[in-house]
């Protein structure tokens, strides 16, 4: 039935002045009219004209509205992959809680993405969130805002520290009556830490501009009213003490915001009182006092999944194995006598230079000779663009040394070093110019890449073709990693040299060119060389196999690194080889801070490295230990000993609260809840409803063999995937779910049929009961919870009614294309009302549910009750005064209102709405 075009339910009839009416809902908008019963469009004999498709499409959208009803989850059915085991677990422990305010802390790699994006997707289908507040590291912002949009939909906005300041700048110049507040511009917004977290002070900066900068964050993010607060890598808020400017940030938002998820994979760090500090920021009343909470405290309100218990939907392990292999490239005195006489030369002249700032007070000077030596390490291309780089600023006066000019990606980090902790042994004969000097090294540099290709790039070619013999793989996928993009450059012109094709990934590069070089390397190219800023963002588990050509100083960006491939879907072993010459500076310190580092770690039996390393290693100790190999290299062993030393005692902590968190173990974790959803018939139903309404319809399809169905329905095309893993392969189709406007509307057409005239079918083997077989929605319901059921009940000739058999017959129109056969139409002239048997059936339905629903009230109660209390808590310990008062006032309020209307909205109401009629005449 349709007014105007739109499909309706009519709820309501009666005749006036001779003149039928009708009360109906207007499924689009949800909106009701009074209209003339001409008005409508009565298109119940087109339907029922439409054949055997009309009445299997009405069957199986029945069917699936059905199974939307009894499901205890629709997020997971919503997204474009199929969550596992235990991101299912953590899921159903977050929408059970009280309230949703828990740490999730599970390993490193184990999807806690994936489990954030699908706790707000549960709760937005629920109606219980609308606005979302993401607060993570700077560098993951683009990836969230990507896995957020790929699997789940969901559109997040990036406020930067750029945008921020513009919009305050725009915002403070309005004059308006009210505060105009620009974070309530967006629902859902993404925004990092540092843009966010308050200023004390700042050096030039008055206290009126230091409370205008805060105005316009930290105070306007609390007043924009948002409903859940998401903060990734959660363990970097705890700070050293509670005065820490980041961790008021925190604690100010989740006292503020009642939906408070933190994810971390480190959160206790080996330390107590930063520990209970980060459980603070979930309920501080249940955390008070000193020392390492019990696990019996933290159970409640803490979720960790580790990779030794993961499991896919078929209960095989998730993790492969992971080996790390030190590759050495000697230097040959014959073969690469340039190279090595180069790289001796080029760390004289750093030295020198690093000593000669040092000495005149010129600290960025300084960190630009580093930046050099790490060049030189590199390749020759790299040491001799930025030689080039630093001759040209010398000849043209630039004297104010930015290390940017050498670090295109912004990968190195320098803070906290100062050239003053070190002392360079080198005697100044005042003869020394620096221009002339670097004209003498580029000079040497340039034969050098004439004459020699680089030793490291001639055994990575080799070993890439000894690595295709050994796995038989011509097309094996081979990920390369360098810090810097001049290497990158010379190592793709060298491979490609050497007949492999390649592809380059690096950071100038955006989200999308990112994708298109990701996807011709998993299609086309042998070999991807990447720098540290573009893979951050990248999973490529298609891949097994990486080369850190060039190692960074940081032992956890090698992890990060391998942790592109080494990830929940890597089908092999992962073999991650590290590259070293035999220059002593990098060598010194790779035996120290990965071969001594690991020896410590098999030694005290901790395997967790993503996680420890995290927790222990403090970057400004590694650039000093690397500062100690190259400009003392005699005092290196006592450096290095002592940082050793330092480190044992970090882990020995980490290991003594290593079991402080409650850990899921397998038997928590249960494939069959993933399997569920992975074997789910709802992707089979909803590609048969598609084709079945627009068969109905008189559409056109066409099915690819890529798994994309292209329709052609009443003007409207779309092409479409049912399953989630035929996205990957076809980009430029959508996903059709449950929550698909098309399919909701659709399925919003079932629920508004109204029958004059029966379908009439038959059985193909004749061995069917004549009667009608009908189809019933029924509902309890009250202001706080809807319950709903699809019945099918049978009717004979005789009046009998059998629920069993209506549903068997159901069942086969559902999964059975070829059962029965289309023979035409009849009147409906069923007594429906006047069945007691029927009444009686459809009534046992109702009260049950009725039954289910007071059960869920008086829960929801309960809940509620304890959650007021909770938030009056929280808002409670607000440090802004003013805040504080109006939130506690507007609390105060909701609570009085909440419990007037929850009184007076408990009676459940019944409504029963006739589906489908079909007649089966044996």
């Amino acid at each position: 039935m349709k007014y105007k075009g739109k499909n309706i339910e009519i709820i309501g009839s009666k005749t006036l002045f001779g003149k039928e009416t009708h009360w109906i809902r207007i499924l689009e908008d949800n909106s009701f009219a009074q209209v003339l019963s001409s008005d409508l469009d009565d298109d119940l004999n087109r339907n029922s004209n439409r054949g055997l498709a009309y009445v299997r499409y009405m069957a199986i959208a029945a069917r699936i509205k059905e199974e939307m009803a009894q499901k205890r989850l629709l997020a997971p059915y919503e997204s474009s992959l199929i969550p596992l085991p235990h991101q299912i677990l953590v899921l159903e422990k977050v929408m059970q809680g009280i309230q949703t305010r828990f740490l999730l802390a599970d390993e490193v790699g184990m999807g806690k993405t994936i489990e954030a994006g699908l706790v707000i997707k549960e709760k937005k289908l629920r109606g219980e969130i609308t606005r979302i507040l993401l607060i993570v590291p700077k560098s993951a912002m683009l990836q969230w805002q990507q896995e957020l949009r790929e699997h789940f939909n969901e559109n997040f906005h990036i406020y930067n520290s750029g945008f921020i300041s513009g919009m305050a700048r725009t915002f403070a110049g309005f004059e308006a009556e009210e505060e105009l507040n620009f974070w309530k511009q967006h629902h859902q917004i993404i925004v990092s830490t540092d843009a966010l977290k308050p200023l004390s002070a700042r050096q030039g900066w008055s206290q009126e501009k230091i409370d205008e900068y805060n105005k316009y964050r930290l105070e306007a993010v609390v007043n924009a009213e948002f409903d859940m607060v998401i903060i990734d890598e959660a363990h970097r808020m705890g700070g050293s003490t509670a005065q820490v400017s980041r961790y008021q940030l925190a604690e100010t938002l989740c006292n503020a915001v009642p939906n408070v998820l933190l994810l971390t994979a480190t959160p206790h760090r080996g330390k107590s009182d930063h520990f209970r500090r980060v459980l603070k920021l979930i309920d501080a009343d249940a955390f008070p006092g000193d020392g390492m909470p019990s696990i019996e405290e933290i159970e409640p309100y803490v979720m960790r999944s580790e990779k030794r218990y993961a499991v896919d939907y078929d209960g095989k392990k998730l993790f492969q194995q992971r080996m790390t292999i030190r590759l050495d490239v000697p230097l040959d005195e014959t073969y690469h006598r340039l190279q090595i006489d180069l790289y001796n030369h080029v760390t004289n002249y750093v030295r020198y230079c690093f000593g000669r700032a040092k000495r005149g007070n010129r600290n960025a000077t300084g960190l630009v000779m580093v930046m050099m030596q790490k060049l030189a390490s590199s390749s020759t291309a790299a040491i001799l663009a930025a030689m080039e780089t630093r001759l040209w600023r010398l000849q043209h006066g630039e004297t104010d040394d930015d290390i940017d000019d050498y670090d295109e990606e912004g990968v190195v980090d320098f803070d906290d070093l100062d050239t003053n902790d070190f002392s360079v042994a080198m005697q100044d004969n005042g003869f020394f110019n620096e221009e002339t000097a670097l004209q003498k090294l580029i000079v040497e540099a340039r034969t050098c890449l004439e004459t020699e290709q680089d030793a490291k790039a001639t055994a990575l070619v080799r070993k890439i073709y000894k690595l295709q013999d050994k796995y038989n793989n011509s097309q094996l996928k081979v990920l390369v990693f360098t810090e810097f993009r001049k290497t990158q450059g010379y190592l793709k012109k060298i491979l490609e040299g050497a007949g492999l094709t390649t592809v380059e990934i690096h950071g100038s590069m955006d989200l999308a060119e990112r994708q298109q070089a990701l996807v011709k390397f998993k299609n086309e190219a042998n070999v991807m060389v990447a720098t540290d800023a573009a893979g951050e963002s990248l999973n490529m588990q298609f891949c097994h196999i990486v080369f850190n050509y060039d190692l960074p100083w940081n032992p956890m960006a090698i992890e990060q690194r391998i942790g592109r491939v080494d990830r929940i879907g890597q089908k092999f072993p992962v073999v991650a080889f590290n590259m070293l010459t035999n220059n002593t500076v990098d060598t010194r310190v790779y035996e120290i801070i990965v071969e001594k580092l690991d020896a410590i770690l098999q030694e005290l039996g901790i395997d967790k490295t993503n996680d420890v390393l995290d927790s222990t290693i403090d970057m400004k100790q590694v650039n000093h230990l690397y500062l100690q190999s190259l400009l003392d290299p005699h005092r290196f062993d006592f450096a290095s000993d002592k940082w050793l030393f330092e480190i044992k005692s970090k882990l020995n902590d980490y290991k003594s609260t290593e079991g402080i968190l409650p850990v899921f173990t397998g038997d928590d974790i249960k494939k069959e809840s993933a399997g569920e959803i992975k074997y789910s018939p709802l992707p089979v139903w909803l590609e048969e409803l598609m084709d079945l309404y627009t068969m109905s319809e008189k559409g056109k399809i066409v099915k690819r063999l890529s798994g994309v169905s292209e329709y052609a329905i009443n003007g409207y095309r779309l092409e479409a995937v049912f399953e989630a893993d035929k996205l990957g392969d076809n980009p430029g189709s959508e996903h059709l779910t449950l929550q698909h406007p098309v399919v909701k509307r659709i399925l919003d057409e079932m629920d508004g049929n109204i029958q004059t005239m029966v379908p009439v079918i038959v059985s193909k083997n004749g061995g069917e009961t004549c009667g009608y077989l009908t189809l019933w929605k029924v509902l309890a319901k009250n202001n706080y919870e809807t319950k709903t059921t699809y019945s099918a009940q049978f009717i004979t000739d005789a009046g009998r009614v059998f629920a069993p058999y209506g549903n068997d017959v159901w069942n086969r129109l559902v999964q059975e294309k070829n059962s029965f056969q289309y023979v035409g139409e009849t009147e409906c002239n069923l007594a429906i009302e006047e069945n007691q048997a029927l009444n009686n059936n459809l009534h046992a339905l109702f009260h049950r549910m009725e039954a289910e629903i007071q059960n869920v009230l008086q829960a929801r109660a309960e809940k509620k009750l304890k959650a007021w209390s909770y938030a009056e808590n929280r808002l409670n310990r607000i440090g802004i005064e003013n805040i504080r008062n109006a939130k506690l006032r507007k609390l105060t309020t909701e609570k009085e209102e909440w419990k007037s209307a929850f009184a007076k909205g408990l009676s459940v109401v019944p409504d029963v709405n006739h589906i489908l009629t079909v007649r089966i005449d044996g």
